[in-house]
């Protein structure tokens, strides 16, 4: 009797340990919150990214307009994104500001939550250290913003955080029904990803449930999983119903699975690029191999540690089996997201597995004392290398971008802004209320043109000089002038816009819409590639339709404005 007494009293005294630790840790995540979205907001980039924030930018207006991912407009993406930022536009009115706010704000979750995440097993001076370098990262990866690869990692960390206690113990079917909702909500930003998520899950599952020594393995593995399913359903098959009501499966199907399946590798594909002094930052991809491979035997030290003394009420034990549990989830969730950027390996892709390494690097060093005093070295020597490609791109970033930071500086020094910028600047426009943002200055005048020569019902369409070869084009200027665009392929992927019967499609709609400009866009024709982005498909139907139907009118720089001259 007295033994189960004080067993109870430990117990108690255990869980009100640990609601002293998470009061505290949360009390500790606010000012680090917003530490992280202080430094960030001034680190602002105002140069906004023409082709991939633009898409976003563009969709979201797109969907506050009544338009559907897929049905309406190509998109590659969940919709997730373009839902919740055309949702805010509807609030708070249609600015890249709002945008930025918004991935803002996710950003300092993410610096929060890695905070919150590394105090739990790792001392506090190495919790702070690794919220800093996500900060550092973060700021680096600005070229991301509004990407929904930013609130998909936020949910990638939730859910391994969530998941790394399975092989602790036994664990209630809601939290397995929470990391599947959380799945399904990751599945809505980014089809791949969301999945990817789930595969983890499954895997991490697995190999918890093998570790036990006694039980019905099968049916604890088929409970687990069959929770974490059911909450995945949850989230996705009420969106999968509501779009199958308002829009036909085949766009989507196309989409997401026919041209991704039959052509992204040969359109998007590149090699591993070489590392030097001027792509530094190239080293994150080949480091992040390393990371991986020292979290993977960090995972079988554990385990040998847990056989060699197989007690589960030795706190030891318990605390030996969640460290493995640490480095198996996470590990299996960096490899499914480098992974997931194979096709294209560039650091700004492999964003999914990089902020989730970061973990991987703190666990390594807190863990050190375990392993031989060779691998203590090759893990310091890690950490030390990988603060250079993050320097390195955070220095690009602070070099070549005006921030708010620079902005507010040249304002104390009195220091004018051009004329055209500081004319650009006075406007209300959507890249200029409240903080104003700069595009280059011939992409300004551009806008400017549109929206003085347009009506706002009327519509424009943003193409390239040559429709038979497609790197990429400009979708910020249908933002940016606010006009929607005439077609619903206004974003261009190789293999795609140059192909028949894509730009026959196009030709349809521009003659129904019959935008009364058409900018052509030739920035992105020095750009080589190897891969289909570099080809001819010799198909010049939309070529010859806006010759015949448009005449040159203006240029400003790369930018060549035409001008409708036929009636449809």
């Amino acid at each position: 009797m007295d033994t189960q007494v004080a067993d109870s009293r430990g117990a108690e005294n255990r869980v009100d340990g640990e609601d002293l630790s998470l009061r505290r840790t949360a009390a500790e995540c606010v000012p680090i919150f917003l530490a992280a979205c202080f430094f960030l907001f001034l680190g602002m980039p105002l140069r906004p990214n023409v082709y991939d924030e633009g898409i976003v930018l563009t969709n979201a207006m797109r969907v506050a307009e009544g338009q559907v991912p897929h049905r309406d407009f190509y998109a590659n993406y969940g919709p997730a994104q373009f839902y919740i930022i055309g949702g805010l536009f509807k609030g708070f009115g249609e600015s890249i500001l709002v945008e930025r706010l918004y991935d803002l704000f996710i950003r300092g979750l993410l610096v929060a939550l890695i905070y919150a995440i590394v105090s739990r097993y790792c001392q506090r001076w190495l919790a702070i250290s690794t919220a800093i370098g996500a900060l550092v990262w973060l700021y680096a990866l600005y070229g991301t913003a509004g990407f929904a690869t930013v609130p998909a990692a936020l949910l990638n960390l939730i859910a391994a955080s969530l998941l790394v206690t399975v092989f602790v113990h036994d664990v209630s079917l809601w939290r397995m029904l929470a990391i599947g909702s959380i799945a399904g909500v990751a599945t809505l930003f980014r089809y791949d990803t969301g999945i990817a998520l789930l595969a983890v899950a499954a895997c991490a599952i697995a190999i918890a449930i093998t570790m036990r020594s006694k039980g019905d393995r099968l049916a604890a593995a088929a409970r687990m999983f069959g929770s974490c399913l059911l909450g995945f359903a949850l989230v996705v098959l009420p969106a999968t119903i509501r779009y199958l009501l308002i829009a036909p499966p085949r766009a989507f199907m196309h989409d997401i699975i026919l041209y991704p399946g039959k052509y992204y590798n040969h359109a998007r594909g590149i090699p591993f690029p070489a590392v030097s002094l001027s792509h530094l930052d190239n080293l994150e991809i080949y480091l992040l191999i390393a990371v991986i491979s020292f979290s993977i035997y960090a995972s079988i030290v554990s385990y040998r540690r847990i056989r060699s003394h197989c007690d589960p009420s030795r706190h030891s034990d318990s605390s030996e089996r969640e460290w493995f549990g640490f480095f198996v989830t996470f590990t299996l969730l960096v490899l499914a997201m480098y992974c997931k950027a194979f096709v294209r390996i560039t650091v700004i892709h492999l964003f999914l597995a990089i902020i989730p390494s970061l973990l991987l690097l703190s666990g390594l060093l807190e863990r050190r004392e375990i392993f031989p005093l060779p691998v203590r070295i090759a893990i310091a020597f890690l950490i030390a290398v990988s603060l250079l490609p993050a320097s390195s791109s955070s220095l690009s970033m602070h070099w070549e971008n005006p921030s708010v930071e620079s902005q507010i500086v040249a304002s104390i020094h009195g220091k004018k802004a051009p004329e055209l910028e500081a004319e650009w600047c006075k406007s209300a426009g959507a890249l200029t209320k409240t903080l104003c943002f700069l595009p280059d200055d011939d992409r300004i005048r551009t806008i400017e043109f549109i929206d003085s020569h347009t009506t706002q019902d009327q519509k424009v369409f943003l193409g390239v000089p040559r429709h038979d070869r497609i790197y990429a084009n400009d979708n910020l200027t249908y933002f940016a002038a606010q006009r929607l665009p005439a077609t619903k392929w206004s974003h261009f992927d190789p293999d795609l816009q140059n192909r028949y019967d894509i730009q026959a499609e196009i030709i349809r709609e521009l003659g129904t819409t019959a935008p009364p400009y058409i900018v052509l866009d030739s920035e992105f024709e020095t750009i080589y590639e190897p891969n289909d982005s570099s080809r001819s498909s010799g198909v010049t139907l939309l070529d010859d339709y806006i010759h015949s139907k448009y005449q040159h009118l203006k240029t400003y720089g790369a930018l060549d404005i035409w001008q409708r001259t036929s009636t449809p």
